[in-house]
């Protein structure tokens, strides 16, 4: 399940929650020039940043005591500065900043440690997707390759953490689906396989010349040794204890509302995704309404599939990706104001556990010269591989996910919890929101590619019905596989490995259409309001100015925005 904050406790913690539950320590005397509240909230800030804790690493008792305590001690501390004297810039800091950490406090009631493996994110397959020089730094030093060497180490002490945890989870109650676990052995299988195409010897196999003798053999022979004797074997335990005694044990429900706290847990995580009030019942009506909305916008059923025409070459591909670029760029000024001076690079990559992805978008890496990079699916026959997916592109990268991460990441002026930070609606929203852009932008040349961006709005709109139907409603998984074969045209198969993913992260899925429908609104009230005097170009700059942010805090900003345009 992934992991939107450190959460609950084993139960032999009860001793040190009780103990984290006393009032802290009284802070020391002020000095007789109290720094000004702006001052002292920014340096309270990124002090956070520097503290924080790694949430995926928070599974141990003690670190998850240690996390709390954290999270508690840096509540405390923003609540005693006063939010009133603020500048209006300092109060976004404030609201965001004490949003997140109310939430991550909320979030240690429940025990998603119990839960630490599924079959679509996690350690485990980060790791591999690291591996793979996707979603991570690449190697390209020596020292990169140190790192590496210690995050293998970490891995492998985070591994049978994890196994301890799943024990004490099936003590507890607290099972992953069985559905999921069936679906996480092969995985574990091809990952834990001592063969040389291992994704885990990609960094042996790659080692760039700039890195000479002798480190360039002392490396080889430590990360050769390193992959073969404790890597490949934490995946191999991991699979067999699955196997072996996990799965007999696995529970047959599929919700997360099956689980001890798990209505109250899945209400958790559905604000934590979508930054809503409204309850699990009123967004899968909203998420009803919409698929049928754009159903029928969508107008007639899709023309019967042309002959399958051969795909582009990795290389003819990443040249049509490097076009629609430029044709994007050119299209750029007419709807945005404001544009990042970062660049991003088009890069080829065969997804080591998801052929199905067709792009994938990495932010540049804070503190780093590495730039961003959206990463195509060059493998034979991968989804898209005949010609560039138009809207897929402006939803991750221009003027979507690079567009917003760049312009956030450039406002040096703010603390790095805003500028780096992210918020699941926000962000996806954004994204999903950036699509639609592509026909006032004039790069949908035909009713295809049209089609194929709602086709991406539908998808979104289905996840609100089908999270959930699984997670609140008492649907059956062959309810939710019903449901997205009939009203978004998939295969038995991918209906499957669909419903299986809202089941492994539960809300998740929300975030993208609730924060779209968000920003669609936002444009309305703004548009209504200001009439002939609203300027879309002015609109997007001012979503994006900030960075991410909780919607209830953006719809605020916004508001105070339109009031001073009249």
């Amino acid at each position: 399940m992934t992991r939107f904050s450190h959460v609950a406790l084993l139960g032999l913690a009860f001793s040190w929650l009780a103990a984290c539950s006393s009032p802290p320590a009284p802070a020391p005397a002020q000095a007789a020039n109290p720094a000004p509240p702006r001052e002292s909230l920014n340096r309270l800030v990124e002090r956070y940043w520097d503290e924080r804790a790694d949430p995926d690493a928070a599974l141990s008792v003690q670190s998850l005591a240690d996390s709390l305590a954290v999270e508690r001690r840096f509540l405390a501390d923003i609540l005693a500065i006063p939010r009133a004297p603020l500048d209006e810039e300092s109060k976004l800091t404030y609201d965001i900043f004490r949003r997140r950490l109310e939430l991550d406090i909320e979030g240690f009631t429940y025990p998603a440690e119990l839960l630490p493996v599924e079959p679509f994110d996690g350690m485990p397959l980060q790791l591999a997707r690291a591996a793979a020089g996707v979603g991570g730094r690449p190697f390209s030093t020596a020292r990169d390759y140190e790192n590496w060497l210690s995050r293998i180490d970490r891995y492998v002490g985070w591994s049978h953490q994890a196994i301890a945890n799943m024990r004490e989870g099936m003590r507890r109650g607290y099972t992953s689906p069985r559905v999921l676990m069936e679906r996480m052995l092969p995985v574990l299988q091809a990952l834990g396989e001592d063969k040389s195409g291992n994704v885990f010897y990609t960094p042996l196999r790659t080692m760039p010349d700039a890195i000479k003798e002798p480190d360039r053999s002392r490396l080889s022979a430590a990360l050769g040794s390193a992959t073969k004797d404790r890597l490949l074997p934490a995946y191999r335990e991991m699979h067999d204890f699955i196997r072996d005694e996990y799965i007999p044990r696995a529970r047959a429900s599929i919700a997360l509302s099956a689980l001890p706290l798990g209505p109250t847990w899945y209400a958790y995580r559905v604000r934590r995704a979508s930054d809503t009030k409204l309850t699990a019942n009123e967004i899968h009506a909203i998420g009803s309404a919409e698929v049928e909305r754009i159903r029928a916008q969508m107008q007639a059923p899709a023309a019967a599939p042309a002959a399958a025409s051969q795909g582009l070459g990795a290389a003819e591909l990443l040249s049509a990706y490097a076009d629609l670029k430029q044709r994007t760029l050119a299209a750029l000024p007419g709807a945005f104001s404001a544009l990042p001076q970062a660049d991003f690079e088009i890069r080829a990559f065969v997804p080591p556990q998801d052929p199905s992805a067709r792009l994938e978008y990495q932010a540049a890496m804070p503190g780093s010269k590495i730039p961003a990079v959206l990463f195509v699916n060059t493998s034979p026959g991968a989804p898209g591989s005949a010609a560039p997916a138009i809207a897929d592109f402006l939803q991750e990268a221009i003027p979507g996910r690079h567009l917003q991460a760049a312009l956030q990441r450039e406002r040096t002026d703010l603390p790095r919890l805003r500028r780096f930070g992210s918020e699941p609606a926000f962000d996806d929203g954004w994204a999903l929101y950036a699509a639609s852009l592509g026909g006032d932008m004039g790069l949908y040349p035909d009713e295809e590619s049209k089609r194929a961006a709602l086709e991406g709005q539908l998808k979104c709109a289905a996840a609100l019905v089908v999270d959930t139907g699984l997670n609140a409603k008492g649907w059956t998984h062959q309810q939710a596989v019903d449901y997205l074969k009939a009203k978004l045209g998939l295969d038995d198969a991918q209906a499957r490995l669909s419903t299986d993913r809202f089941v492994a992260e539960p809300a998740d899925a929300l975030a993208c259409k609730m924060g779209e429908l968000d920003i669609q609104s936002l444009r309305g009230r703004a548009q209504q309001a200001l009439g002939a005097r609203f300027d879309l170009r002015e609109f997007h700059a001012e979503i994006l100015k900030d960075g991410a942010m909780p919607l209830g805090v953006l719809d605020a900003k916004m508001k105070v925005w339109m009031e001073a345009q009249h």
